[in-house]
Formats: C-alpha cells, sequence, structure tokens
C-alpha cells in the first residue's frame, strides 16, 4: 500500500562497452530478481548506496538492461529456492534466460544527474516529475497508461504560469496529444501543438480559462469533483506540491486495473545531485531538496507491482535520514538499503579476463594494486571498480604499443588517497602524448562531442583526430554524457576533480580557451563556469552580476541558462553562496514561484549564519546582507497575503540590522536598510490594522534614514527611500481618513523625490517612485472631490512614468504603474460624463498591462490590475450600450481574478471582487458566455 495511507533516452546496450563488461554485484541482481518475481509483491524501496566510482549507475544500466524480467512461479521456484551463496548461479540465469521463458518487465530510468536541456530538468519538482511521466508513457506504452488527474493538473499549472517555452509535444506524450489537441484546436480555430503552451491562452479570449479547461478536463475524462480540487489549489504553495500524489494515484490506478504488466520498474540513479552544493544545509533546508521525490514515493502502492529503486552516495537511513524528514517521512520498515561496495577478488578477475588480461601473476598484482585495503588477506581484498577500469586501461594501452607489463610494474603500490594520480599518470605515460594533452584538455568540458574536442585541439595545440578520438572514448573513465545527444562524453568526475586539484596547466589553458569560446559564441552561463574554474571568486561574482542583470531586464532565459551551471560552480566562500542564494530567491519571486524563492531566501539566511561563525572579520557586511535577505523574505511573504510570517520575518531582519548598527552605528547601508525593514514592518503592521504599530515603524524609518542623510546628505538612494516612507504613511493616513495629513505626506514625499531627481535627473527608480506618490495624491483628490487638481497630478504622473521608460523601456513595473494612473484617469473621466476619453484611457491602460505581461506573464499584480481595467472598460461599454464588447471584456476580466486567486488565494480584496463580478454576470441572465 503506499506509505500516505500509514500514520505517519537512454543509451542502446551495443554502443556501451561498459555495461558489456558488468561484472559481480550477484546478490544485487539476486535481490532485485526476487523484487520482480515474488508474490505477494515485496512492499519496500530498493536503494543502493556507496562512494562515487563504485559502479552504482552501472548496476542500474544492468538491471535496466539485463534484468527486467518475471519468470513463471514454477521456474522462479526451482532458483528463489537456492541459497544466497548461489547468488552467482541466479544472476546468471536472470542475465542470460532465453526470451521465451519468460515475460519482459517495462522499465523506466530517472538519472537527477542529467544536465538540464530545456524543459527536460531531471531534478525539477513540476518539470522533472513531468520528464518521469513522458518516459514512463514510453516505456510501458503496450499497456497505455492513463494519468488523467495529473495531466490535467499539469494543464492548469502551465496555464496559469504560462512560462514554458516548449511545445505540447515536447512536454506530454502522444496519446495526450491525440487527445486534447483536437478539442483545442477545433474551439481555437488554429493549430497549437506546433507553437508553445502559452498558445493556448488564445482560447481564453473566446472561453476563458475555464472554457479551456473544461475541454480537456471532458478529453482527459477527469471528474467535477478532481477538476474542482485541483483548481482550487494555489498553484505555486499547493498544486506544485499535490503533483507528486496525483501522479501517483494515476499510476497506482493504472496498475490496479485490468490490462497491466505484474510489474513495473522505476529506476532513479544519482539521487546525491538533489543536493551538490547544498549538501551542507541542515534541517527543513536539507530535506526540501528531494521533498517532491519523497512524496512520490510516499504516495506509490507497492503491493500492486511497482518497484522502485534508487542509486545514491548517502545512506537513506543513516545520513539522508528520510525517517526523521520534517515533512514526508518515509519510515525505515519501508527503505531496502543495500551498500554497495568494492569488487571481490574473483569478480575483480572476472572483468579482467573480459578485457583478455588472463596472465594469472598479473592478474593478481593488478587486483591487489586495485584494492582500497591492500595490506590485508586475499579473501578479504576489496577492489575499486574506478582503479581496477584504470589498471586494465594502463594494461591495454601498454600492449596497443606492442609491450606487455609483468606483475613488477604493479608492485609498488601508492597510498589510497594517491592512486587516481598515479593511475592516471601511468596511463597517460603509456599513450600518445596527443592523446594525453586531450584528457588534461577535456577535462575541462562538463560535455565535449568530436566537434568541441576538434576545435580544443586547435586551440590548445594538440592534434585533435578521428582515431584519437576513438582511442579516447574507449577509457574507462569516459562516459557517455546523456540527454547532450547520441555522440556526447564527458571525464570521469574523479578524474576531473584530480586536474583540478593539481592546476593542470593543459586543463587551465582549455578552461582559457573555452571560456573565449562560449563569450564568442554568445554561450555566457558555459563561458562563466569556465571563468570560475580560471578564478573561483570572478566566476562567482560574474554569475551574480549577469544573473541579477538579466533579472532586473526581465531576461528569463538567460536566468535559466545561469541557474544551469550554477550547482557546478566552486563557491568557496559562505558569504558568496549568500549573494547566489539570495540572487534565486528574488528570480523565483519575480516569477511568483514562491515557495522556491522562500527556500533560496532561508538558505541565503544560512549561508551568512555559516559565514558570522567562518569569517566574524566581517560581521558587520554579513550581518548587513543577512538582513537584506530577511527583507526580502518579509517582502514575499507580504506579498502572498502571510502577514504574520512577513511581521516575524521583518522582526528578525530589523535585529539583525540593529546588530550591524552595534559594530558600526554610522554606516550608511546599514542605515538605509533599517530604514527599508522598519517601512516593509510599517506596511505589514497597517495591514494587520496594528495602527499606532505601523506609525511608530514608519517614524523610526524616517529617522533612521535622516541620521544617514546627515552623513551623506546628497546620496539620492536616501532621498528615494525616505520618500517611500512618507509614502507610506500618506497611504495610512488615508485609511484613517484623515486627508489633510496624508496630502501632507505625499507632497513632502515627491519633494524627496525631487530633492533626488535634482542630483540625478535620470535616475529611474526616482522617476517611477514620483509617478507613483502623484498618482496617490490625484486619488485622494478624487476622492475629495477636487477633480481638476486630480487630473493634473494624474498627468505629471504619466509623464513620469513616461520619462522612465524612455530610459528603459521594458521595465515591467514602470508599464505596470504607468496602467494604473491611466486607468485611474479613465475612472475620473467616466465621472466626469467625458466618456470617449475615459474608453481611450481604459484600451491603454490595457496596453501597457499587455506590454508588462508579454515579458512577465504570470506576474499576479499586472494580471490583478489588467482585470481590474477590464471590469472598468466593461462597465463603461455596458453604459454606452455596447452590450457585446461588454460581455467579452467582462468574461476576460473574471478569468483574470480567478488566474490570481489561484496565486494568493489569500488576498480578500481580490476574491471579493472576483466574487462580486461573477454575481453580477449571473444576474445579467443568459445572454452572457457561461462562466
Amino acid at each position: 500500500m503506499p506509505i500516505d495511507d500509514e500514520d505517519f533516452e537512454s543509451e542502446h546496450i551495443s554502443d556501451d562497452r561498459k555495461l558489456q563488461l558488468f561484472t559481480d554485484r550477484h546478490e544485487f541482481t539476486r535481490r532485485f530478481a526476487f523484487y520482480l518475481n515474488e508474490d505477494p509483491a515485496c512492499q519496500q524501496i530498493l536503494y543502493f548506496y556507496g562512494d562515487g566510482g563504485n559502479g552504482k549507475s552501472l548496476l542500474l544500466k544492468h538491471l535496466e538492461y539485463h534484468c527486467c524480467k518475471r519468470f513463471s512461479p514454477q521456474v522462479w521456484q526451482q532458483w528463489r529456492a537456492l541459497p544466497e551463496s548461489k547468488a552467482a548461479e541466479v544472476a546468471n540465469f536472470v542475465r542470460h534466460a532465453e526470451p521465451k521463458t519468460y515475460t519482459p518487465i517495462p522499465v523506466v530510468r530517472h538519472d537527477f544527474g542529467l544536465i538540464p536541456i530545456k524543459e527536460d530538468k531531471p531534478q525539477d519538482r513540476f518539470y522533472g516529475l513531468l520528464m518521469l511521466r513522458r518516459n514512463l508513457a514510453e516505456a510501458a506504452k503496450n499497456y497505455k497508461f492513463k494519468f488523467p488527474n495529473y495531466d490535467f493538473a499539469c494543464f492548469w499549472y502551465l496555464l496559469n504560469k504560462g512560462e514554458s517555452d516548449a511545445t505540447l509535444s515536447q512536454l506530454f506524450p502522444d496519446d495526450v496529444i491525440q487527445l486534447v489537441t483536437p478539442a483545442i484546436e477545433t474551439f481555437a480555430d488554429f493549430p497549437v501543438v506546433a507553437q508553445a503552451v502559452a498558445v493556448i491562452k488564445g482560447i481564453v479570449k473566446l472561453s476563458g480559462i475555464k472554457g479551456a479547461m473544461k475541454l480537456i478536463q471532458t478529453r482527459l475524462g477527469v471528474s467535477d469533483e478532481k477538476a474542482d480540487e485541483i483548481r482550487r489549489k494555489d498553484i505555486d504553495t499547493e498544486l506544485i506540491d499535490f503533483l507528486p500524489k496525483l501522479f501517483a494515484g494515476d499510476l497506482n490506478a493504472a496498475m490496479a486495473g485490468k490490462h497491466k504488466p505484474d510489474r513495473l520498474v522505476m529506476l532513479f540513479d544519482t539521487h546525491e545531485k538533489m543536493w551538490d552544493e547544498k549538501r551542507n544545509s541542515q534541517g527543513a533546508t536539507f530535506w526540501y531538496q528531494d521533498e517532491w521525490f519523497r512524496r512520490l514515493l510516499r504516495a506509490l502502492d507497492y503491493k500492486l507491482g511497482i518497484v522502485v529503486v534508487v542509486a545514491g552516495r548517502d545512506c537513506p537511513v543513516t545520513q539522508l535520514r528520510w525517517p526523521n524528514a520534517s515533512k514526508f517521512p518515509i519510515p525505515e520498515d519501508y527503505i531496502d538499503a543495500q551498500l554497495v561496495w568494492h569488487l571481490s577478488p574473483a569478480d575483480a578477475r572476472d572483468y579482467l579476463h573480459k578485457v583478455e588480461i588472463d596472465k594469472a601473476d598479473l592478474a593478481d598484482a593488478v587486483i591487489k594494486y586495485a584494492s582500497v585495503n591492500p595490506d590485508e588477506s586475499w579473501d578479504n581484498l576489496q577492489v575499486h571498480p574506478f582503479y581496477l577500469g584504470l589498471c586494465a586501461d594502463v594494461v591495454l594501452a601498454e600492449r596497443r604499443r606492442g609491450i606487455e607489463l609483468l606483475s613488477s610494474d604493479f608492485a609498488r603500490i601508492p597510498k589510497l588517497e594517491n592512486k587516481t594520480a598515479e593511475l592516471t599518470d601511468r596511463l597517460l605515460m603509456y599513450v600518445d602524448r596527443e592523446v594525453r594533452s586531450a584528457v588534461h584538455s577535456l577535462s575541462a568540458c562538463r560535455a565535449f562531442d568530436e566537434d568541441l574536442y576538434v576545435k580544443l585541439g586547435v586551440g590548445c595545440h594538440f592534434q585533435a583526430s578521428s582515431a584519437n578520438f576513438e582511442v579516447l572514448t574507449s577509457f574507462s573513465f569516459v562516459w557517455k554524457s546523456e540527454k547532450r545527444g547520441d555522440n556526447w562524453y564527458r571525464i570521469h568526475d574523479l578524474l576531473r576533480r584530480l586536474d583540478a586539484e593539481r592546476d593542470n596547466p593543459k586543463t587551465r589553458r582549455a578552461h582559457e580557451f573555452l571560456e573565449r569560446h562560449y563569450r564568442e559564441v554568445g554561450n555566457v552561463a558555459e563561458a562563466i563556469f569556465h571563468a570560475n574554474r580560471l578564478d573561483w571568486e570572478r566566476g562567482v561574482e560574474e554569475w551574480v552580476e549577469v544573473f541579477n542583470e538579466a533579472l532586473n531586464k526581465s531576461r528569463y532565459g538567460e536566468c535559466k541558462s545561469l541557474l544551469g551551471v550554477r550547482d557546478e560552480l566552486w563557491i568557496k566562500s559562505d558569504y558568496l553562496l549568500g549573494w547566489i542564494s539570495r540572487a534565486e530567491g528574488f528570480y523565483y519571486t519575480v516569477l511568483a514561484r514562491y515557495a522556491e524563492g522562500k527556500q533560496e531566501y532561508l538558505e541565503a539566511v544560512t549561508a551568512y549564519d555559516r559565514a558570522l561563525i567562518t569569517t566574524p572579520d566581517d560581521r558587520r557586511g554579513t550581518l548587513n546582507n543577512k538582513g537584506i535577505v530577511l527583507l526580502n523574505l518579509g517582502q514575499l511573504q507580504k506579498g502572498i497575503g502571510e502577514f504574520e510570517a512577513a511581521k516575524q520575518s521583518l522582526s528578525d531582519a530589523l535585529a539583525t540590522c540593529n546588530l550591524a548598527l552595534l559594530i558600526s552605528p554610522d554606516e550608511i547601508h546599514v542605515l538605509s536598510n533599517k530604514g527599508l525593514v522598519l517601512n516593509s514592518l510599517g506596511e505589514v503592521q497597517a495591514r494587520l490594522r496594528e495602527v499606532e504599530a505601523a506609525k511608530l515603524s514608519y517614524s523610526e524609518a524616517i529617522a533612521v534614514l535622516n541620521s544617514a542623510l546627515v552623513i551623506a546628505p546628497d546620496e539620492t538612494y536616501f532621498l528615494n527611500s525616505k520618500g517611500n516612507v512618507l509614502g507610506s504613511l500618506g497611504d495610512l493616513q488615508v485609511e484613517l481618513s484623515e486627508f489633510e495629513e496624508a496630502k501632507q505626506y505625499y507632497s513632502d514625499a515627491i519633494a524627496a523625490y525631487d530633492s533626488a531627481l535634482i542630483i540625478e535627473p535620470d535616475h529611474i527608480g526616482n522617476l517611477n517612485n514620483k509617478g507613483t506618490k502623484l498618482s496617490s495624491l490625484g486619488d485622494l483628490q478624487v476622492k475629495l472631490s477636487e477633480f481638476e487638481e486630480a487630473k493634473q497630478y494624474y498627468f505629471d504622473a504619466i509623464a513620469a512614468y513616461d520619462s522612465a521608460l524612455i530610459i528603459a523601456p521594458d521595465d515591467i513595473g514602470y508599464l505596470n504603474n504607468k496602467g494604473i494612473v491611466l486607468g485611474n484617469l479613465g475612472d475620473l473621466q467616466v465621472k466626469l460624463s467625458e466618456f470617449e476619453a475615459a474608453k481611450q484611457y481604459y484600451f491603454d491602460a490595457i496596453a501597457a498591462y499587455n506590454s508588462a505581461l508579454l515579458i512577465a506573464p504570470d506576474q499576479n499584480h499586472f494580471l490583478n490590475n489588467k482585470g481590474i481595467a477590464l471590469r472598468s472598460l466593461g462597465d463603461l461599454q455596458e453604459k454606452l450600450s455596447e452590450r457585446q464588447e461588454a460581455l467579452k471584456n467582462w468574461q476576460e476580466a473574471l478569468e483574470i481574478f480567478n488566474q490570481c486567486l489561484a496565486i494568493v488565494p489569500n488576498q480578500e480584496s481580490l476574491r471579493n471582487r472576483r466574487d462580486a463580478l461573477q454575481a453580477f454576470l449571473d444576474n445579467l441572465g443568459d445572454d452572457t458566455v457561461s462562466s
């Protein structure tokens, strides 16, 4: 049964020489065979763990290609009766069984270590699971598994997020495409398979999101109850976490049906890649990294014949501590943890026989040399597979030169920590000089093909030839790089690490060449990776700089590319790790991926806490940055309506700033950040109706910023921050109906921005903020029926935004703010019965929002504001007897409000706005478009 019910692209076999040479692991093959043939089915997760280089990945490939077989009960009973000492006989029988004697079992292998490419992101909690869905459909295509609820949820997620650049055929299996797209194309009147998923949004104009999803729901066969349950969930904080359970539920249903295999095998490789640079994280931060995977494993019903095998470096019980996870633990009873240790001497001899190293004394010497415990007795030797492969490479390399090595050549055994270096040196000493240079050069590559190998040959001055490339790719330390194409390879990590530790000059030269090469072809992310290998600090700082610049300019594709190399960067400073995590957190927040944003901010805080212990010399700077991250976290929580959590984060940020000021009371940057924290805290307190506390926070913020301005009176950043606080005070006074006081605060805020603009006239942030407060002052004038004055303030606000947009035409924040003031101006024109002018302002406002949404299609605030403008435009069109146009705009507004509520379900004002429009449309009668 599922744990949840309790309380608490493949390589072809003929192309993989390493798989052909697979040896040993008989006990694991036998155990795996038990999982496939025992009745009732085993209800545990088979987890192979052990050090890198011990052959876990090869073991999984061996199980995938040779062992997914189910025998008749009569045949299996004969073999299962053999004792464990006969494991080799059972393993050989399973591997070499005749096809007619068994039923093939469908198997899918998911490698968390694959390099993310486009929508194939094996570690991602959305795209990784969708990748598994596609591969599983291919593996079990004879059984035509259906995943209706999961597929429906994925369509709903993509339609609301709109961030994928992939086509439908890249994201979903063929059977889903065949079901869904005919209905969509019929309704939408244009083909969608060959276009981006976001194109489905085109039918929103005709039927709205609900109309589109109703079509998809019908085609997939999803019940109304389940569809409603999915749609009610918050996209980023609930639905994304619910997807593994939906996936497992559909798979369980398929395996409980009539037309299903007796067993289904799911192999998960390199589990440790879920952490990478974050392996030192603790507690909830640590467990979050593979949370979606644990959710999936908990929800699978193993008694139905689902067999899960995982391979990773760490024991899931003692190191990953799955049974103790704060969320979604996996009890120890459900884990069958098997240590993948080194080879026995007998199995090592079997491997050497397969590569034709049969001379007894030479084989014995190689086995002892490749052992991690060469001083032990022969029967107790543990032979390291990686070292054994290198030894074999050495012997075979010399044999190709016509020289047969002797046992005496392996008589001197180095210390274990030196074996990789010595074996590699010996191997490369026996090969052609050009091949030797190529190995050290290719060690710099994350992956390479023959074309890149040739380019490196030119850049690093070695002779690259097809013959040498064939020699290179035959070595035991060269592995295929899956998902990079059919002919891409990588050098084993141990060898790459050795060259890095030695600062090998050939490898360094290759990094220099590759950095230049990737800059020339415009691949900035790969260039930064190589810059990082040449100077880790330079690479990290450039990554942060380029990432933040791309984020500020809404170039999200560039951000994704940089995130693709982020886990392979050398980050030898907790302080800089905090920098990177903060940047990632801001990226996810901008894209409304709030759960991931929160996690990155928490990791940044953890990194800064470590830095305070390990590098106490710069406590002030570290505390200041920690305060900024806590401020970002609080602002994120405030934005999604988690006001109590936001108040706590901002209180922690304030305490952190105060600690920094104890060290350096006049540090202006800390004073400025403290002012920002107090301002945000005041805004949260105001939302919680803690009025006096909010006033006090605002007053303290102004006092802090004034202190900073005494030290640096011409610092425009401080003047801007002071203007923001004064503006927030004005907003609070409006809520309290203290209008004259509000007017004064708004005027003082505008004066602060003007002072900053005198010093720096083209500062777009100050222009934007000035526009915002001019707009607020215009809103207040409308409230006071001072309409002409309000008009002028709105015009001045638009002029300020236009000045900012001349400098930064694609800035989504400025476009959104301009849309707001245009909408407000439209409302005012309606009050004044200037209907045609009002209509134009609404159209202009919607155009501004559309420009912003082209860049950030899932930004909740932009969508909400567009919805408000559409509702107002519809109301005006109804007044002008333009009923059909009004209905169309009202319906689109309703769909937008529903989309927003899926992102921020706790926002009361938004829900009230949606409910009011829904009730209004319901009362119009049958002539309105169904919602």
